[in-house]
């Protein structure tokens, strides 16, 4: 037959377009559409093997293969794959009839090979169908067409499951039946409904609102109950990008108006930041009015910059617009809580604007309202120091005033007169009989004679011509007073409580943290120390009048007072005379009574400064500053005060140190003292005894020098925090601390301590008075100290006489009292010392050169600590103090140069620190039991802690100090030029045992040990660094018992019981003390002797654990630097990342 007609191969059949090709069975959708909403879901688990019989039960049957019939529809497709079969059979056919196929083996091999295809596409697609069943199809669940839903995966699967569980994430607790999606589904249907319906209501009421408004018409006072109306315009609350039409005019118009607007809201911006920048500047200098000013023009351009506001109500405290202040932080407050809907968002901002708050309310004696704005301040920071102390006192203050309250509920009742007679000591209620006589300095006083006292009582009855309630008190009536006021606390409560003041309404509006300012204007009653408060101004302006520092009346303006200038000068003189020491006198006995009436006549600081310049005033004024210096909030009064004006009330201070008169150095009337005594010695009345007696009398005062040294010290404690005090107290550095190296000598008994106490405190302000002391004080300090032991040339032979008065050796009939300065200066300077080294390290050498490391051993034996300082001595001053701080200044010395030790030094220090160790076991266990609970380490641990340091110091770095305390012979030993020839040398031998010491610092390590993972808090407490210490001095331990030659005394050791609690204390603690620890878990861990016991702890894995962070850190910054070198855009990243930090910088 003739051959067929060639036809023409099938076509390829073509894939339809994307939009109309059915997704994948099993394969997410990938739609931008479905991107967007899909939510985001974890990666899927582990698969399960699909031929498990298990999930094959669950298969539905597959469907039969259909039933071919004649008249039967074919499909297309099936059709073509029919014709190609017919083709390939017509093919093959012809090729066996003409010979052209003759390898028959071949030809069944491709026929077995199409039968195989066609297997495996059967497989294929029941491996499909059963991915579709098991694995299901991803969906939100929102339709009918599946049995159960994985919340988790977002899966729908359209068969039940074996144990319920999904197939991806093989969990059950999140798979949900379709009935149980369709009720949640609704349920947020529901919610959506009451959510639209609530939001449609509120914005019907806000146009409701704004129209009521238009027919009211504007308003200059804003609102803010509007803002509970407001709602949005639009219903859904992200619309996406919006559709901008560019041809609109209109629209073009008003986006350019929208950039003009934005332009100028920068503009403003800028322009405010430059005013609160100028407002910084004067603030730093001290012009606080003008700082005001340029923070009132800075919110003139931009009313919300919350920074602007804080900033002027400090300058509003400063210059004590109480009003102007409460105003100021109103509006931080109240931006912040309607606008922010909270404080959280602007925490530093209101965190300044409550406590500033409270603090002009505090000086309204607004108590109450106060507490409220500090609590609310320590809920944004609940660490902050300064605000939990001032709102302990400021609840302290508001007791207080409830108790006035009562008392002058009381004494209105009983209508008793404003004066009246004092009680006798025996009715007295306060101080009963048998508490025992006030503990101080004794204050005496020196009799007047008639003559002086009717010159009193002249310029009395002159003054009592004033408004002044101290000045028509007679002299009698004066000192009645002040004995009630010194004895009887609720004098003093009464005294200073403004009457009203609890019955007026509170100042905070309700479900709001706005003051009214309305109601902080009601002023109450003044109290009396208002009274008292305000003749210290009048006396301060008249005394300034008087030394020529105000400005002078003109010609034609005189005639206006209507008296004449002689009998307007005469009364102010008699008003300043009488008035001003009284002023002194009752003030300087309210800021002794308590600290909380300390602070409420702080605000005399300016007015009684300025009369440090009087001879007749001056002590009084420089113990009523010396009393204001030692309390907080007083403190910070006379710093800022002295920052903004230090001429001349700085210059004062320093004049009285650096001018060496009598007037400076003696007590105030010792030379009439020393005459009496003199004169009823000559004339044989009291004898030798009675002559002594006075002067030691005399002496029982502070001298003007000594009360201006410890004012200038506690003036520096307070304002190192100051940049306007620094800056102001620089000018006098050239002649403060020679003046104060100048007092520092053996023989200035009276100053010696007082300077180094203020030099301790002056090392506080900055390296340039760091440096001067250190140039100026280091010889004279190493100098007093070594004199404090009886040694050096002078001051040698007047300390035995110093000592004997110290330790009491004369009788107490001879010394008249306490006598200020017989202390011992040596406290005082350590502490000196030990700031000098902390703040200039450079001064570690000529501290060695000159001894002070031998010195501080020697302090440090609790014997010659006793012998220096007496047992009776204050806690801060007494033996213990000395020994503590002598031990901090050897530890630092000795951890610079080490090797600077003598060994016979060696042997006490080794001595001291041994003792030390008695009962540390204790110590250990207790901090760390009072740590578990919440509660705070005692001072002992520090004392402790101090110890180990010492040791692991003197053990780990001093050449041979290890050695010399084992025992151990050195194979070679440079003999020095004496030794003699024969005779072997051995180690200097301490009475030190090695085994008891290694066993009290083991019990130490075990009772230190963590019970759980240290707090960031706690890192670098003294509990942790005593666990650092001890794991390096036990390194250094392990080693050198590790070493060839190793004394008996170290091969004995055994350090295996240390293994656990180490091991446990790397597991627990953090940062360096961990690195500490790790260093001798190493060295127990290469120690043939101790590394099984390691491994049984998981000592290994531990450290691997805690070194693969850091290690995989430095890989990565290796890497990273590897990329910048290499890869040009890495480097121009990274270029672009530090110029951002510079910026931002």
């Amino acid at each position: 037959p003739p051959p067929p007609a060639p036809t023409a191969p099938a076509a390829p059949r073509r894939a339809p377009p994307a939009h109309c090709r059915p997704p994948r069975l099993g394969a997410p959708d990938v739609s931008p559409r479905a991107q967007a909403h899909r939510p985001r879901r974890r990666p899927a688990r582990t698969m399960v093997a699909l031929d498990d019989p298990e999930l094959l039960a669950c298969l539905p049957p597959a469907p039969p293969a259909p039933e071919r019939r004649l008249g039967s529809t074919v499909s297309g497709g099936e059709l073509d794959e029919w014709v190609q079969d017919v083709d390939a059979v017509s093919a093959q056919i012809k090729g066996i009839i003409d010979g052209t196929i003759t390898d028959f083996g071949e030809f069944d091999k491709k026929l077995e090979l199409k039968e195989r295809a066609k297997q495996i596409r059967a497989e294929e697609l029941e491996q499909r169908r059963r991915k579709f069943f098991l694995y299901g199809t991803e969906g939100k669940g929102e339709g009918t067409k599946y049995k159960w839903w994985c919340k988790r995966c977002f899966v729908e699967y359209l068969i039940d499951l074996p144990q319920n569980k999904c197939m991806r994430c093989q969990q059950s607790d999140k798979m949900m039946s379709q009935q149980d999606r369709r009720e949640e589904l609704m349920g947020k249907l529901d919610d959506y409904k009451k959510t639209r319906a609530t939001h449609q209501f509120r914005k019907d009421k806000w146009i409701r609102w704004k129209k009521s408004q238009k027919l009211l018409g504007r308003s200059r006072n804003i609102n803010y109950k509007a803002w509970e109306f407001w709602e949005p315009e639009t219903d859904t609350e992200d619309e996406g990008d919006p559709i901008v039409p560019k041809d609109n005019p209109e629209f073009q118009a008003m986006e350019a108006d929208i950039k003009e607007r934005h332009r100028n809201a920068a503009e403003k911006a800028k322009t405010a930041e430059r005013f609160r920048q100028k407002g910084n500047e004067a603030m730093k200098e001290g012009d606080f009015v003008t700082a005001i000013e340029h923070y009132e023009e800075g919110l003139e351009y931009q009313r919300g910059n919350k920074a602007l506001w804080t900033n002027k109500a400090l300058a509003e405290l400063k210059v004590f617009r109480w009003h102007d202040a409460i105003a100021s932080c109103n509006k931080v407050i109240e931006y912040s809580e309607i606008f922010e809907d909270g404080f959280k968002k602007s925490a530093d901002s209101c965190f300044k604007a409550f406590v500033r708050r409270a603090a002009a309310l505090r000086a309204l004696h607004r108590w109450s309202e106060a507490a409220e704005d500090l609590e609310d301040a320590l809920k944004l920071f609940p660490k902050d120091r300064e605000a939990r102390d001032l709102l302990d006192k400021t609840r302290l203050a508001a007791e207080e005033a409830a108790k006035a309250q009562c008392l002058q509920a009381e004494a209105s009742a009983a209508a008793t007169p404003a004066i009246v007679e004092p009680e006798p000591p025996a009715a007295a209620e306060s101080q009963p009989a048998s508490e025992p006589a006030p503990q101080g300095p004794i204050r005496i006083e020196i009799e007047e004679s008639e003559d002086e006292e009717d010159a009193t009582e002249e310029l009395a009855a002159a003054a009592s011509r004033s408004s002044s309630a101290l000045a028509k008190l007679s002299r009698k009536d004066f000192r009645a007073l002040l004995g009630r006021l010194g004895s009887t606390e609720s004098e003093r409560v009464l005294f200073c409580a403004r009457r009203g003041a609890a019955d007026m309404a509170t100042s905070r509006k309700e479900d709001s943290r706005k003051v009214d300012l309305k109601k902080v204007e009601e002023v109450s009653e003044p109290s009396r120390l208002d009274e008292a408060i305000k003749d210290a101004e009048r006396c301060a302006v008249l005394w300034k009048k008087r030394q020529g520092r105000v400005v002078p009346l003109r010609d034609d303006v005189k005639h206006l007072s209507g008296v004449l200038p002689e009998e307007r000068d005469e009364e102010a003189d008699a008003f300043l005379r009488v008035v001003a020491p009284r002023v002194v006198a009752v003030l300087h006995v309210l800021a002794v009574g308590s600290e909380h009436h300390c602070a409420l006549t702080a605000p005399a600081v300016r007015h009684v400064w300025p009369l440090i310049s009087s001879d007749e005033w001056r002590h009084g004024v420089l113990e009523l500053l010396l009393e204001w210096s030692q309390r907080a909030i007083s403190a910070r009064t006379m710093a800022d005060f002295a920052a903004r004006h230090p001429e001349p009330h700085l210059r004062l201070l320093v004049d009285a140190v650096a001018k060496e008169t009598k007037e400076n150095m003696l007590p105030p009337g010792f030379e009439d003292r020393a005459k009496i005594a003199a004169q009823r010695f000559e004339a044989g009345a009291g004898g030798l005894e009675g002559a002594f007696d006075e002067i030691i009398s005399g002496l029982s005062k502070s001298s003007p020098a000594e009360l201006a040294l410890s004012i200038l010290g506690n003036l520096c404690v307070t304002g190192q925090g100051l940049p306007a005090f620094r800056e102001r107290i620089a000018p006098f550095m050239a002649e403060l601390v020679p003046a104060l190296a100048r007092q520092i000598k053996p023989m200035n008994w009276r100053l010696c301590g007082r300077a180094a106490g203020a030099v301790c405190n002056l090392l506080r302000l900055g390296d340039a008075f760091a440096e001067a002391v250190e140039r100026e004080c280091t010889q004279p300090l190493a100098t007093a100290l070594r004199a404090e032991l009886g040694e050096g040339g002078e001051g040698a032979a007047s300390a035995p006489l110093l000592r004997t008065l110290r330790q009491g050796g004369l009788p107490s009939e001879m010394l008249g009292g306490n006598v200020p300065g017989m202390d011992s200066a040596a406290v005082r300077l350590l502490a000196a010392l030990i700031n000098l080294l902390t703040v200039r390290p450079t001064s570690a050498q000529q501290l060695l050169e000159l001894g002070v490391l031998d010195l501080a051993v020697r302090f440090m034996d609790p014997a010659k600590a006793r012998e220096v300082v007496p047992e009776g001595a204050d806690a801060e001053d007494g033996p213990e103090a000395l020994a503590s701080r002598a031990a901090v200044l050897a530890a630092r010395l000795l951890s610079r140069e080490p090797s600077a030790l003598p060994r016979e030094r060696e042997a006490d220090l080794l001595r001291h620190l041994f003792w030390r160790l008695d009962g540390a076991h204790d110590v250990a266990r207790d901090a760390v039991a009072a740590v578990g609970s919440g509660g705070a380490p005692s001072s002992d641990l520090e004392q402790l802690e101090l110890t180990i340091r010492t040791l692991a110091v003197l053990l780990t770095k001093t050449p041979g100090a290890l050695d010399r305390l084992t025992q151990r012979v050195a194979r070679i030993e440079e003999l020095p030029d004496d030794a003699v020839v024969g005779k072997m040398a051995t180690p200097s031998a301490s009475d030190v045992p090695f085994d008891t010491l290694a066993a009290r610092l083991a019990d130490v390590a075990c009772a230190a040990r963590p019970r759980d993972h240290v707090e960031p808090a706690s890192e670098g407490g003294p509990l942790s660094r005593l666990r650092g210490n001890l794991a390096l001095l036990f390194a250094a331990l392990c080693e050198a018992q590790g070493a060839d030659g190793a004394p008996p005394a170290l091969r004995d050791l055994d350090l295996a019981p240390l293994v656990e609690p180490f091991v446990d204390t790397l597991r627990k603690e953090r940062g360096s003390v961990q690195n500490n620890v790790g260093v001798f878990v190493t060295k127990l861990a290469q120690s043939a002797r101790y590394k099984q016991k390691v491994r049984d702890h998981n000592g290994l894995e531990s450290l691997h654990q805690i070194q693969l962070p850091r290690v995989q850190a430095q890989k990565a910054e290796a890497e990273r630097r590897h990329r910048i070198e290499t890869n040009t855009d890495a480097r121009r990243a990274e270029v672009q990342r530090i110029k951002s930090l510079r910026g931002l910088d």
